[in-house]
């Protein structure tokens, strides 16, 4: 398919580099208040419905965590417990978690001040796939933020969901939590001339020689995507691959209109 088109590699992958991402109005929104949140040291909340985009937005951010200023530990695991929240980070920056939950909390919290306070780095902590998480691991995250009599915090942490996550912290009991986040932004779909850009983007960044979708595709790809990015992908891949089984060139509203009903 790539020899067919012209193409230099395979556009609409996550293996895209990160200088090459798009940057829609969502997504530039979303790395300032990430960054933002990192450099104040502050607990932040990104949300967004699947496939907007919401890792590509921390890969983004991690990519430019120089290891001077920052030490970061990435986790996703829907099933996170808070012991194996401690045991996962005291692990990932070289420590070997106590046997005692009420220890490996000690040892985090003395972790997390040293890595502040005598390292003088921020240590980044971004807990994905959290609109899974259990209420204990929920309201854990008070603990985990508490240092000093509750009055500071030597790290930012970043939690990252679904739209679901939002509406789990609103209610009553997780009142304390809510109330600790300094930062939030959620997530929103590409508009309909975005996502002509981001195709375009796509392409230009494997050096496609030509216009392979029709104006008519990228319209239809729009409103079968409703502008949200890992379907435009998957639409995109799937158009470009019939339009090589059927030998031509430009992708056209046929070709996504085809793909869609095998769908």
């Amino acid at each position: 398919m790539i020899d067919f088109f012209g193409m230099k590699g395979v556009p609409f992958t996550r293996e895209i580099a990160s200088h090459q991402l798009f940057n829609s109005s969502s997504y530039k929104e979303a790395s300032a208040r990430l960054e933002f949140a990192v450099q104040h040291r502050q607990f932040c909340l990104l949300t967004g419905e699947a496939g907007m985009g919401k890792s590509t937005a921390v890969r983004g951010l991690v990519q430019q965590l120089d290891s001077i200023h920052y030490r970061y530990l990435y986790i996703c695991d829907s099933g996170l417990t808070p012991k194996l929240f401690y045991r996962e980070v005291l692990q990932c920056f070289g420590i070997q978690p106590a046997f005692r939950a009420t220890e490996a909390k000690r040892q985090y919290q003395a972790l997390m001040l040293d890595i502040y306070e005598n390292e003088k780095k921020i240590p980044v902590i971004i807990l994905d796939e959290a609109h899974h998480f259990s209420e204990s691991m929920l309201q854990e995250l008070r603990f985990i933020l508490n240092f000093k009599e509750d009055s500071m915090s030597p790290l930012s942490l970043i939690i990252v969901g679904q739209q679901s996550l939002r509406n789990q912290l609103k209610v009553k009991h997780m009142e304390a939590i809510e109330q600790r986040i300094q930062m939030r932004y959620q997530m929103v779909a590409l508009t309909e001339t975005e996502t002509s850009s981001y195709i375009q983007h796509q392409l230009k960044a494997v050096e496609a020689p030509n216009e392979v979708f029709s104006e008519e595709a990228i319209q239809a790809i729009y409103e079968y995507s409703k502008g949200i990015p890992r379907k435009i992908n998957t639409y995109c891949s799937s158009s470009l691959m019939d339009a090589r089984l059927q030998d031509n060139k430009i992708v056209g509203k046929s070709h996504v209109d085809r793909v869609m009903n095998e769908m």
